[in-house]
């Protein structure tokens, strides 16, 4: 039996902190000189740990600040003693402005109703706030587009006492699609030269996360924002000298020979063809487990070797290991290098299920997944 993280929990994330420094230290060395890298540490830091991987982000003087994407986690790195800046990604809501003030937030500035809101709460608070113009160059979810909305948005600023525009960012909608991509930045360099033209001079200007860094490294301009390629490799299959840092683990708690038409899971969910030894293992989707990764079949490794899930329930699933030797306690891992350094690609395992990108599979994981820390 297996418990070599010393942990009570049925299942835990790994996170490799040399691997992580080493993705930090690979990407660094990847960017024109003068250009800036911002860890994306939204969604607790994909499933990682926002303080933890905040900290370790931030042990490189090259990084100057880190961005979130709701205001809430902004807060959380600063009620943890966090000091640098905090750029959040999404649009703070009314609600939310004096606190964010009051934290010394960067927030997304995508409407002159916005700007105005704003500066009236850093009005009432007696400080300055600070913005990064978001321009909407085909994404769609928040920003100005350049031409009229744009120039309200300037104007807003212009007449606002209490605000520091200090960046100008946008988001690519479709990086696969070169020239929508290229269309975009086009449109972000207009609305930049737009908003120049009313003064706004000297902005740090960023569009770049990791795929379209990955993919258009010449659009890398002032500063990218990278999260996904902090802890693995692109899910194209084409190497950027990224490892991927996380492992997720579980334990077998059942072994039994069960028969041809024998069900599985809840409602009959699996049914088997044949006899087969079946694993029964100590998580779910109460944990976080994709139950569409039970349903494709999905596979695990257990002694070494791949099994395919075949059912899931809240707290427990199961899995073939016909022809394996295993007994309660021995490990699973679902994605990452198994104890003998196997490794299963949590990018392979999230393309099954239509997801692009393995950072999904590790947001998902729920509090009760302990997260260990590698040095």
């Amino acid at each position: 039996m297996q418990n070599a993280m010393n942990i009570m929990n049925n299942s835990y994330l790994h996170i490799d902190m040399n691997v992580f420094r080493k993705n930090m230290n690979t990407l660094l060395a990847s960017l024109p000189a003068g250009v800036q890298l911002i860890p994306v540490l939204k969604d607790d830091a994909y499933g990682l740990g926002l303080g933890r991987m905040a900290a370790a982000a931030t042990e490189f003087d090259a990084v100057r600040r880190v961005a979130v994407a709701h205001v809430s986690e902004g807060l959380a790195l600063r009620q943890q003693g966090f000091e640098k800046d905090i750029l959040v990604l999404g649009s703070a809501l009314p609600f939310q402005l004096p606190a964010a003030v009051a934290a010394g937030l960067e927030l997304a500035a995508g409407s002159a109703e916005f700007v105005s809101a704003l500066d009236a709460a850093a009005a009432q608070a007696g400080r300055r706030a600070r913005v990064h113009v978001k321009i909407d160059t085909g994404l769609h979810r928040i920003g100005a587009e350049p031409g009229d909305e744009l120039a309200a948005l300037a104007e807003a600023l212009r007449r606002a006492g209490h605000i520091d525009a200090v960046g100008i960012f946008s988001h690519f909608a479709d990086t696969d699609n070169e020239a929508a991509s290229r269309a975009q930045y086009a449109c972000f360099m207009q609305g930049t030269a737009q908003l120049a033209q009313t003064g706004f001079t000297g902005l740090l200007r960023h569009i770049c996360s990791s795929a379209s860094y990955e993919q258009y490294p010449e659009y890398a301009l002032d500063a990218v924002r990278i999260g996904r390629a902090l802890y693995m490799d692109s899910p194209d299959g084409v190497s950027h000298g990224i490892e991927e840092a996380v492992t997720w683990r579980s334990y077998i708690t059942a072994v039994k020979q069960r028969r041809a038409g024998d069900s599985l899971g809840y409602g009959g969910a699996y049914r088997l063809a044949h006899d087969a030894k079946i694993a029964t293992v100590g998580v779910g989707y109460g944990d976080g487990l994709n139950e569409a990764l039970c349903r494709v079949h999905a596979d695990v490794l257990i002694g070494g070797k791949r099994c395919a899930l075949l059912a899931c329930c809240m707290d427990q699933c199961f899995a073939d290991v016909t022809g394996i030797d295993c007994v309660p306690g021995d490990e699973v891992t679902f994605f990452g290098r198994d104890g003998q350094g196997n490794f299963l690609p949590s990018q392979e395992v999230a393309a099954l299920i239509g997801s692009d990108e393995g950072c999904g599979l590790t947001s998902a994981l729920s509090p009760r997944v302990a997260r260990i820390y590698g040095e």
